[in-house]
């Protein structure tokens, strides 16, 4: 139910995985606050590359959204904001076990005696339509928690005490206040004097003094602190929201062009779109089986058994009261030191048996909330628990039961890896992988980059400042580099191979610096756009060696590569020595290569059981979820609303 960020992760993981799934989403495009009908950026925890630091710390998020990202991108050199809708949509329309239902609005549930949901009803007035959807399992990505509420399941709207989790950022009385809404607008250049004038009913007036903790920067595309939510509530007052909001909005753009405060010349200014559909950030929070707090993230980072993906955004905190509140700043960040993981149990409701969740509506506190809420972030919440939902349904099993199973965490874990999916504290242990047990060289490599790197497990660096605590990650780059072109990589087996199934492949996509879709023009040029990435492999050949002729044969050949992740169904019906990469151009003077995949034909498929006498990965087993400096807290600034917050009157 519900396909923004976190739907599209879900619905096309558990889809992929092996699932049939059906979308619920309410709007005509899916892709909730990043779509064209909201226009915001993805952001997660590389921190638009700020985070990142090349070979070192690779932060950005891969699997489905480095799919899409890249995709976009070269689909898509002119940053229209339809286009990355239609991206999103492809992906959708490429699955046969996929019904997405656009313009269909989920409604209520049925429950048995045990509180697990037998149907779902969903209602399209577009086509005047009435749906009853069944199934196995059931994700609310609605963003409001609306499945989870009509099925009656725990949930908390506002901020928790200190007291309550042992938190130094949260309140010290809980309330019910939440962050806000808010209306965004983009402006062009005219080429000649255009006036301004505020309709009406539209009278809201700014001052300088109004800016003073808002910046008033590119003017371009604005601006996410036209916010707001107290008094209101964000879900059931939403109407209000908006209006107050456009208000807001229209008077911001007022003051641009009429104040005559500005350093800029305004008077060429015009707005081309602004939106009516709020970018909302929080409502209902939906309770799991572990509820993640500040203290999982900062001051180091928890380790957990059942780690399925990753975040680092800061502790983002909003003021409720938003652009009503100008005197106080408009959000307080804590910085989050480490990349962190997330708990498969985050995403398992506590009580409802067959439900799960992804996005800003997961299990966590306020203050978790804060960096967990972004849609990159969101993004691979959806990947996780869409592919834990197949496991569950594929297994007839519950959420519940499976989320307590090691074995079945372990074997989600594996196929996340597999998909692309960093999981913090994994790495890949897939006895059927063929890849694991060879001998790896190459014809040249760098000291920085071996050649048996591409079976390290782990496809990216995150050594460096601003990546993982050590305990938690592998060290190196975690890639094959040559020195210079062509190059080619090969893997021995030990025994020869029965078959060559399907070779899987994982680039070099930069994932140090920022991708994503903006509408902001600074930020659109200081990305790599509208061409491949300039370390991903660009052209090769893979080969197999045929053990009854002696010689290498040529099983697929590459040309214009630019995605991290390739899956080639090889079907090589011979038995093989060993396997030979070619790579002949890249866009930069040497080939990289962070993972190889061989699996034989027939053993293949999805999630691997987990062998009865698998070892722990010793580098990462040895070493404690301690280990790195530890980082004193900062007190946050106390404005009156921080504080000393007035309670949201009863609706």
């Amino acid at each position: 139910a519900g396909c923004g960020s976190a739907g599209l992760g879900s619905a096309l993981a558990a889809a992929r995985s092996g699932a049939s799934v059906v979308c619920v989403h309410a709007r005509p495009v899916v892709g909730g606050n990043a779509s064209s009908e909201v226009k915001l950026g993805m952001v997660g925890a590389d921190k638009n590359g700020s985070r990142g630091v090349e070979l070192q710390t690779e932060a950005r998020e891969g699997g489905i959204l480095e799919e899409i990202r890249l995709d976009n991108s070269m689909c898509n050199p002119q940053f229209c904001p339809e286009m990355l809708d239609l991206t999103f949509l492809d992906k959708f329309r490429a699955l046969p076990n996929m019904n997405l239902l656009l313009n269909t609005w989920f409604v209520s549930c049925t429950l048995d005696s045990t509180g697990a949901i037998t149907s779902v009803t969903a209602e399209s007035q577009l086509t005047q339509q009435r749906y009853i959807v069944t199934a196995k399992v059931y994700i609310d990505s609605t963003g409001d928690g609306r499945l989870g509420a009509e099925a009656k399941c725990q949930w908390r709207q506002g901020r928790e005490a200190q007291s309550e989790y042992n938190e130094s950022l949260a309140m010290l009385k809980a309330d019910t206040a939440t962050e806000g809404s808010s209306l965004a607008f983009t402006s062009r250049d005219m080429g000649k004097p255009t006036p301004f004038k505020l309709p009406p009913t539209f009278n809201r007036k700014f001052t300088k003094e109004d800016f003073a903790h808002r910046r008033l920067g590119e003017l371009d595309y604005g601006y996410w602190w036209v916010e707001m939510s107290w008094p209101y509530c964000n879900v059931s007052d939403q109407n209000r929201i908006t209006s107050e909001l456009l208000e807001a909005m229209m008077g911001v753009w007022d003051y641009i062009k009429n104040s005559g405060e500005l350093d800029q010349n305004t008077s060429q200014l015009a707005l081309d779109w602004f939106g009516y559909y709020p970018c909302k950030r929080e409502a209902r929070r939906i309770k799991g089986l572990y509820v993640q707090t500040q203290n999982d993230i900062i001051p180091t980072p928890r380790a957990f058994s059942d780690t399925v993906c990753h975040g680092g955004w800061a502790l983002d905190l909003h003021n409720p009261k938003g652009i009503n509140d100008t005197a106080n700043p408009p959000y307080i960040p804590t910085q989050v030191p480490y990349i962190y993981g997330t708990p498969l149990r985050c995403f398992v409701s506590c009580d409802v048996p067959n439900m799960m969740m992804a996005g800003r509506l997961a299990s966590f506190t306020h203050v978790a909330f804060g960096s967990q809420r972004v849609m990159a972030t969101c993004c691979v919440h959806g990947q996780a628990a869409g592919t834990a939902a197949a496991y569950v349904a594929l297994h007839s099993r519950t959420p519940q039961d499976v989320a307590k199973d090691p074995d079945a965490v372990w074997s989600i874990q594996q196929q996340l890896l597999r998909d692309d999916q960093f999981v913090v504290g994994q790495v890949n242990q897939d006895p059927r992988d063929k890849a694991l047990t060879a001998t790896v060289t190459a014809t040249t490599e760098q000291d920085i980059g071996p050649a048996v790197a591409v079976i390290s497990g782990q496809t990216r660096a995150v050594f460096g400042k601003g990546g993982c605590l050590s305990s938690q990650c592998l060290p190196g780059t975690n890639r094959w580099i040559s020195k210079g072109l062509p190059a080619s990589l090969t893997l021995t087996f030990k025994t020869p191979i029965q078959s060559v199934g399907q070779v899987e492949l994982v680039f070099d996509t930069g994932l140090f610096r920022g991708l994503t879709f903006t509408m902001k023009h600074g930020q659109q040029q200081k990305m790599v756009w509208g061409r491949p990435m300039p370390e991903t492999v660009r052209d090769y050949t893979i080969e197999a060696l045929c053990t009854e002729t002696n010689s290498w044969q040529t099983i697929t050949a590459v040309e214009g590569n630019y995605q991290r992740k390739r899956v080639h169904m090889i079907g090589f019906a011979q038995k093989c020595a060993g396997v030979r990469i070619n790579v002949t151009a890249s866009g930069i003077a040497d080939a990289r290569i962070c993972e190889v995949r061989v699996y034989e034909i027939g053993n293949g498929g999805k999630f691997p059981v987990k062998p009865k006498d698998l070892q722990p990965h010793p580098l990462l087993c040895m070493a404690t979820d301690t280990d790195g400096p530890s980082l004193q807290l900062a007190a946050p600034p106390e404005p009156n609303w921080w504080r000393d917050p007035e309670t949201r009157p009863a609706a």
